[in-house]
């Protein structure tokens, strides 16, 4: 099996919706404020067209105090498979080749389902302010469930890709969905306690994938990975249908269908994931395979752009990033994909490769990491209250670089208790950036705004984990093919590479701390 080969199998895998307390906000027993905080120059995002800004004094739409335990439950689980889903299906790609035949046919199977979910991911603001939260929510895991079913009957190649491309297109809109349905009704500086559960198994998703995956294709073959979604998607039917409560009167804001707008979205993310693929699969060489989809994604995202700031009912409200705190919070959720994704690759790949692990004893050792990502659900409201959620994302880098340094001298025979220690404080650094980076930009913009600002900040977070999964790809082939496999050498040498990395990515997290300061001190002044 090539190198690329291997490595392309994770290029999907990033997973994760974590969103927790963040920024310089109110102490949480602090009242909150009667109306929305004085407007200032870049800092206040001008409302939707469509959109009210909610009148001050008055108080809260009935049922707007925040989720129940039903939905919260509800919410987290939804999310969760989407994302465990993609590292489970991982494991099964060896068993899925000897069924179909060569994995370079095979890799469809993680790609389809990738370009499904970046092409659906933007529409759905507009489906939940059309149709509900509740039903776009139950309407996505019926038909994660439909393309579960039909990847596990699957009997051709082209049946399987067909159907993970159903599963990705209801993945697509299941985890930001997710996300609207845990944070509506919630007050700012509720945001914490609701979320930092959410944070924690969104974090915690793809170190289990490995481990489960291992375990239901050892034993009953590779359409376990699908089916077991069956079972799980019926119990989060029933408990959403039971627990979960519709739509508030003024929560749903129906608006007339984007069409230009959702093309051109879905022309630029399926161009972007297909040039992605290229880059992963041949590197930087200058090929028509190369250079045609990445001509597309410019010329669409041009479009998009466009016609999102002059037509009235926009697809995805790009006013947003007239908000500093919110552009800043973006810019960081796409470079942390970095810290977050590519060892996600690097690491079980050096235990399967370099040390001869099989898949489930790779994930229990990866498993070490939820160990860190559960204290950093606590740590991250204690950080955010003192010095807010820019510069928690500044300390979770500097963790994660500290971490890494001992993985730029792995060896064959590394010990694993430093290795497992190693993956408890980066899981502890990684809480603590992407999470505070993703409900920093929550936190920035008004309730109306969430739907919007949830597809935007998943479609940038799985783009900036396939760039990251990408690039770190291609440094580590070059690696191999410099000392002839995959050594231990070539991976201390692309950890090295990470490092630096890291160090690029304090610049926006410097950024957006610096944002934070400045609205920490105009809120200070309107007080």
């Amino acid at each position: 099996m090539s190198m690329t080969n291997q490595t392309h199998a994770d290029v999907s895998s990033p997973p994760v919706d974590p969103v927790i307390p963040a920024g310089p906000a109110a102490p949480a027993d602090q009242a909150p404020p009667t109306g929305p905080p004085a407007p200032a120059a870049g800092e206040q995002p001008a409302p939707a067209a469509g959109e009210q800004p909610a009148p001050e004094g008055k108080p809260a739409a009935p049922g707007t105090r925040g989720p129940a335990f039903g939905t919260i439950a509800a919410a987290v689980t939804g999310g969760f498979l989407a994302l465990l889903d993609t590292t489970i299906v991982n494991v099964s790609l060896h068993d899925t080749t000897a069924r179909f035949g060569s994995l370079d046919q095979v890799q469809w199977v993680v790609t389809a389902y990738l370009i499904a979910l970046a092409a659906c991911m933007p529409a759905t603001g507009w489906l939940a302010g059309r149709f509900g939260v509740k039903r776009v929510f139950m309407g996505a895991t019926v038909l994660f469930a439909l393309g579960s079913a039909a990847c596990a009957l699957s009997q051709t190649l082209p049946e399987l890709v067909a159907a993970r491309g159903v599963s990705g297109a209801a993945a697509g809109v299941l985890t930001p969905v997710s996300t609207i349905l845990l944070t509506r009704g919630v007050p700012r500086e509720q945001l914490g306690r609701v979320q930092a559960l959410n944070g924690s198994v969104m974090l915690i998703s793809p170190l289990l994938g490995p481990t489960v995956g291992g375990l239901l294709v050892g034993a009953w073959g590779w359409p376990a990975v699908y089916a077991i979604n069956i079972p799980l998607c019926a119990a989060l039917l029933c408990v959403t249908a039971r627990w979960v409560r519709g739509d508030a009167p003024g929560e749903r804001i129906p608006k007339p269908l984007d069409v230009v707008g959702l093309l051109s979205s879905a022309v630029c993310t399926v161009s972007t994931v297909l040039a992605i693929k290229e880059f992963t699969d041949h590197g930087i060489a200058l090929r028509t395979v190369l250079l045609l989809p990445l001509l597309l994604a410019l010329a669409s995202g041009t479009v998009f752009v466009v016609r999102g700031l002059r037509t009235p009912f926009p697809l995805l409200d790009l006013r947003l990033f007239r908000n500093r705190v919110y552009t800043m919070a973006v810019v960081n959720v796409f470079c942390l994909g970095f810290i977050l994704y590519s060892p996600m690759m690097l690491i079980p790949l050096y235990f399967e490769s370099a040390r001869g692990e099989s898949a489930v004893t790779t994930g229990l050792l990866m498993s070490t990491a939820g160990v860190g990502v559960v204290t950093a659900a606590w740590l991250c409201r204690v950080l955010m209250k003192k010095v807010g959620g820019g510069g928690t994302v500044v300390i979770g880098i500097a963790l994660t670089m500290l971490a890494t340094l001992p993985l730029a001298g792995v060896g064959g025979d590394t010990s694993y208790v430093l290795l497992c220690a190693t993956l408890a404080v980066r899981g502890l650094g990684t809480g603590l950036t992407i999470v505070p980076a993703m409900t920093r930009a929550f936190q920035s913009i008004r309730p109306e705004s969430i739907g919007d600002a949830s597809a935007q900040l998943n479609l940038v977070q799985r783009i900036g984990g396939t760039v990251a999964v990408a690039v770190v790809t291609v440094v580590l082939q070059q690696a191999a093919e410099d000392r002839h496999g995959l050594v231990p050498g070539a991976f201390a040498h692309s950890f090295g590479w990470l490092i630096g990395i890291y160090a690029l990515t304090l610049v926006p997290a410097l950024a957006l701390f610096a944002a934070d300061r400045r609205e920490h001190r105009r809120r200070g002044q309107d007080a």
